[in-house]
């Protein structure tokens, strides 16, 4: 009986010992990723050029009925949050795609970085649009909506930076 339980013991222990060994690496948190877009002028920018500031980045489409939806209000808290840079990141359309969405909307996107094989998504493995990551200063994440954003929502997460 002692010997089975010594052996049941010893069990334990190399079990316990090989999960501490054998587990995976924490995964890595995730930040501003340094990826080369191009502007709605055709001028070549680097995501991670905006780190030092707090930056809410936005992944949307312009047939995209949520990306739609918030974008009035994600302009709206940009214009009253003038220390936090707005990047409105477009999936896979080009320039004209953007300035025919500005003319039907009436809406002017203040920084608009074009991504037209979706770089993104695959860096931030967001699996649809639209797709908002709140960054802060440091580039760290410190938040992740996928769907269409509420005010509430944005304003809850900017509180945290």
């Amino acid at each position: 009986m002692r010997r089975w339980m010594w052996l049941v013991l010893a069990a334990v222990f190399v079990a316990g010992a090989a999960a501490l060994f054998l587990r995976p690496a924490a995964p890595k948190p995730l930040s501003l990723p340094s990826l080369t877009l191009k502007s709605l002028q055709g001028n070549s920018f680097d995501l991670a050029s905006l780190k030092g500031k707090p930056v809410v980045l936005n992944a949307w489409a312009s047939w995209c009925g949520p990306c739609r939806r918030e974008m009035p209000m994600l302009l709206q808290i940009a214009k009253a949050n003038p220390n936090i840079t707005f990047a409105f990141v477009n999936q896979g359309e080009g320039p004209q795609a953007v300035k025919v969405y500005e003319q039907e909307t009436k809406l002017s996107l203040p920084l608009v970085l074009l991504d037209s094989d979706t770089q993104l998504a695959t860096l931030l493995g967001f699996p649809g649009l639209p797709a908002t990551f709140v960054f802060d200063n440091q580039g760290r994440l410190v938040a992740r909506h996928l769907g269409q954003l509420a005010q509430g929502q944005l304003e809850q997460y900017l509180k945290n930076l």
